[in-house]
């Protein structure tokens, strides 16, 4: 949930791309201009990120030390800001403040994160004298004003904006394995420790609070509420205006919901306003039995808080995710038939309890298939109805789930709720076809090419495509009532012939005129005429956190993208890439995300001297805490493997040998005691590809290959991929597939996790060992890649991962090339709904589907990749095929005109 959050912040600046709010442009007016009238101008003043710095002439700020964080709520932010600026400016104390007013809207908002929330102003001082003067001289000014809590630190006294933590201010930090940065503080022993950034008060254990006093952010940390009725049991979610939780009413001696509102978190309507009303609104529906039946409504310490019924059951995502016939790979009529009875059913009592919501004289708002429980007799309770509105009463709030409501009216136009409502109601409609909706802000028109392929491919009737359209017109007058747009339903379903036989037979793609890599680089090429020193074409939000050179979100992996293809790359990309490598900057040494794939990628470019420098780094720190392919040793290893073959210089050899005993020494044995290896470098331990034990066994089984038959290295690959694929689930189908971790529940098709990968692996150790068990293992994986639907287009975790070792495995098995091949054009068939049509070509969602991408992992650069190998042939991504010992290794896999 909190990288959800965080997630979020990327999608706020701008509708197309995901950009950081340091892209959002300042109103000076707010809060910059006052403050220079007040900074004298010997002070230096600039802008980072979202934040205004000002820092007095001479001033050297300490590595580490205690800081103070000022709150405000939104109608006095301009006045806090100017007193603590004065007062600050009068002692000479360094600060920084939230740019501008829709900055600090934001960082008041619900979905910042949390362990942000509520710091407007920070404040410097130089030491813990000082610290303590300063603190005391704005406790003095900014007597009678008030904020919202700030989670990470501690209050000062009985202020109510003012609080503090020990934390990093000029900061160290390391770079981790994926590039992004992780700030530690300096033990007095001189050793390093993360500096904890979350959100609950952390004292390192080396250091006494200034303030000694018993704690007074109580909140949700005591155990009982209401003066002990109600005990938490347990958190099920959270954001910064509150948590949910699970608890007990210990009067009743049942399970109850207990939602918590923090007082000023949020926009207009602060969340204990909004708390309060839907108390009011779930009390006037309680006699509906539409939604859960209000408890209490109660403040304890300083927050507000909801006691609702719980309801038992699953939200309507989980309970479609269960039954979606398109996630089955054989699906036939009959369960086409039992999913289309089920959904008529569900689908028929949700419009029902909407139509008696509105009968009551109130709307929805925000109705998504995550704020709706599907009871075990199938009855419906809707929940989270913090949007909801009582006619003549309340006033409607921006609260929308991106892909469930319709495109924000003008501000001047009324807006007809129950319409919003009936919009809403089609949305969930459309993501029971295919739970797609976050792309709908991107592209409207998604939502009928989606529809009309599941009816098409799923034998669904097309009057699907009629109501979903008129639930989602743009004029309100035209959308039916949800119970109207059911009934229309209920009479296609129930006339559908009953039978037992095979689903409608998927219809093969046949790539025509357009070459749809072709379009989808043409859409790169467009974007690298903007180039950006923070990343070269819009990516995925880890671009951002990282580095724009890397293989996974940066300039490399779109650059290794049109080489793959024999394509000439964009003007100033290889130079792009050249230049990042150069830099002095600290970019991680993994292969996905640093230096080892950047390395590759020159290499493979005829950059030999600047690929040779990065790859002669020796093993360090970070990377040395990771055993994984993507973003640990092993990927690190099997870069000086590459190098090693490109160059024949033993060093690289050597390097990959040393890695590859630290691997061996480091390695766990599965609990169940058969010997398997698993290396636990982070919690949950990971499985598969990407991160897990299958990716650390294809580098052992080069290693072996390359250290002369080496056999320690081939049976610890061995007892790697052993523990994989002992972690083996099955699919609704039966067939094997595979969680992200270790004890995971939910199982994926995909390349970086899930049964992709693994089979990716297996399917080499036969090519390299000839042994019949590892072909019989491929053999049982491949059923879980038969399949033509998803819900992500892109190549780590998406049909184009999934496409692209079905096109390995028409390489790998030539017996049976024609139907491989086949397989992966159904997998292009799936893809080509998710494609945006723009002006420079066709662009490609991103990660969640809420950005368009352009890089390898998530965007255009990967899917296009996969079309260019599908059409073209070439030879699999950073696997190294052409130096195992396999006899169809030079041959490409060419598809049938």
């Amino acid at each position: 949930m909190e990288r959800r959050t965080e997630l979020l912040q990327y999608t706020a600046v701008d509708r197309e791309f995901f950009e950081p709010f340091a892209r959002r442009d300042v109103d000076t007016a707010d809060f910059i201009e006052p403050v220079r009238r007040i900074v004298p101008g010997t002070w230096t003043f600039h802008r980072s990120g979202i934040w205004m710095q000002c820092t007095p002439p001479g001033a050297c700020l300490p590595t580490q030390g205690w800081k103070i964080h000022i709150s405000s709520v939104a109608s006095t932010a301009r006045i806090v800001l100017a007193i603590a600026a004065a007062t600050l400016v009068a002692s000479g104390t360094a600060f920084k403040f939230a740019a501008d007013s829709r900055m600090h809207a934001a960082i008041n908002g619900k979905r910042w994160p949390r362990g942000g929330s509520g710091k407007f102003i920070t404040v410097y001082p130089r030491g813990v004298e000082d610290f303590r003067r300063v603190i005391e001289d704005l406790h003095e000014a900014l007597s009678g004003y008030a904020g919202p809590y700030v989670l990470s630190d501690r209050r000062y006294r009985d202020s109510r904006v003012l609080y503090y933590r020990y934390g990093g201010i000029a900061g160290e930090h390391r770079t981790l394995a994926d590039g992004r940065r992780e700030w530690l503080l300096r033990r007095p022993d001189g050793a390093m420790e993360p500096d904890e950034r979350k959100p609950h008060f952390h004292l390192p254990e080396w250091l006494r609070d200034p303030f000694p006093r018993d704690d007074d952010a109580k909140g949700i940390r005591g155990a009982n509420l209401a003066g002990g009725r109600y005990r938490i049991r347990r958190a099920l979610t959270f954001s910064s205006a509150g948590g949910v939780y699970l608890g007990d009413d210990l009067d009743e001696g049942r399970p109850v919901v207990i939602k918590e509102a923090r007082p000023y978190v949020g926009g207009g309507e602060t969340a204990t306003a909004t708390l309060r009303k839907e108390f009011r609104l779930l009390r006037r529906l309680a006699p509906l039995h539409v939604a859960p039946l209000p408890v209490a409504h109660f403040q304890d310490w300083k927050h507000s808080y909801l006691v609702q019924e719980y309801i038992e059951g699953d939200t309507l995502r989980s309970w479609l995710a269960r039954r979606y016939p398109w996630l089955k790979t054989r699906a036939g009529r009959k369960d086409v038939l039992a999913y289309l009875d089920d959904v008529v059913r569900v689908f028929t009592r949700m419009a029902q309890a909407v139509e008696r919501v509105h009968a009551a004289g109130v709307s929805l708002g925000d109705l998504s298939f995550h704020n709706c429980i599907v009871m075990r007799d199938g009855d419906i309770r809707l929940i989270d109805m913090e949007a909801a509105v009582e006619d003549g009463l309340d006033m409607p709030l921006d609260v929308r789930t991106p892909g469930f409501a319709s495109p924000r009216p003008r501000r001047e136009e009324p807006v007809d709720t129950r319409a919003e409502d009936a919009y809403a109601f089609g949305s969930n409609l459309l993501a029971a076809m295919m739970p797609m909706n976050a792309m709908l802000p991107l592209d409207r028109d998604a939502a009928l090419r989606f529809t009309r392929t599941m009816c098409r491919d799923m034998g669904y009737p097309m009057v699907f495509v009629e109501t979903i359209d008129a639930l989602l017109s743009s004029d309100p007058a035209r959308r039916p009532s949800p119970t109207a747009a059911m009934d229309t339903l209920r009479e296609a379903v129930e006339a559908l012939h009953r039978d037992d036989g095979p689903s409608p037979a998927r219809p093969a793609t046949h790539p025509g005129a357009m070459d749809p890599a072709g379009e989808l680089f043409a859409f790169i090429d467009a974007m690298a005429s903007v180039a950006r020193p923070d990343r070269f074409v819009p990516a995925g939000p880890e671009v951002f956190e990282s580095h724009p050179w890397g293989v996974a979100h940066g300039a490399a992996g779109v650059l290794h993208a049109y080489m793959r293809g024999g394509r000439r790359a964009p003007e100033g990309l290889l130079s792009y890439v050249l230049a990042g490598a150069r830099s002095k900057r600290d970019r991680g040494s993994s292969l996905m995300y640093g230096d080892a794939g950047i390395a590759w990628v020159l290499l493979d470019a005829g950059e030999r001297e600047a690929a040779l420098t990065l790859l002669r780094a020796p093993l360090d720190e970070a990377i040395r805490a990771r055993a994984g392919l993507y973003d640990g040793m092993a990927g690190w290893g099997l870069a000086r493997l590459k190098a090693w073959y490109e160059t024949g210089d033993h060093d690289f050899l050597d390097a990959a040998i040393d890695v590859g005993e630290t691997l061996l020494h480091d390695a766990g044995y599965d609990r169940g005691g058969d010997g398997t290896l698993h290396w636990e470098s982070s919690r949950p331990q990971p499985v598969g590809l990407g991160h897990g034990a299958s990716g650390v066994a294809l580098f052992l089984l080069h290693l072996h290959v390359a250290a002369g038959a080496n056999a320690r290295f081939l049976h610890a690959a061995r007892e790697a991929l052993a523990f994989d694929i002992a972690q083996r689930r099955a699919n609704p189908d039966g067939d094997p597939s595979w969680p992200k971790q270790v004890d995971g529940v939910t199982l994926y098709p995909y390349l970086r996790h899930g049964t992709a990968g693994v089979a990716a692996v297996a399917a080499r150790f036969h090519a390299v060992t000839g042994e019949q068990r590892y072909l019989d293992m491929t053999k049982e994986m491949q059923r879980d890649l038969m399949r033509r639907h998803a819900i992500s287009p892109g190549m780590a975790e998406g049909l184009a991962g999934i496409g692209e070792v079905l096109l390995d495995l028409a390489m790998l098995f030539p017996d049976g090339e024609e139907a491989y091949v086949a397989a992966a054009r159904q997998v292009a068939g799936g893809i080509e709904p998710f494609l945006i049509r723009r002006a420079q070509g066709l662009a490609v969602p991103g990660t969640e589907l809420l950005r368009l991408s352009c890089d390898l992992a998530t965007g255009n650069a990967g899917v296009a990749a996969f079309f260019d190998r599908l059409r073209r042939g070439a030879s699999a991504s950073f696997m190294l095929d052409e130096h195992l010992p396999m006899v169809h290794v030079h041959r490409q896999v060419h598809a049938a005109a």
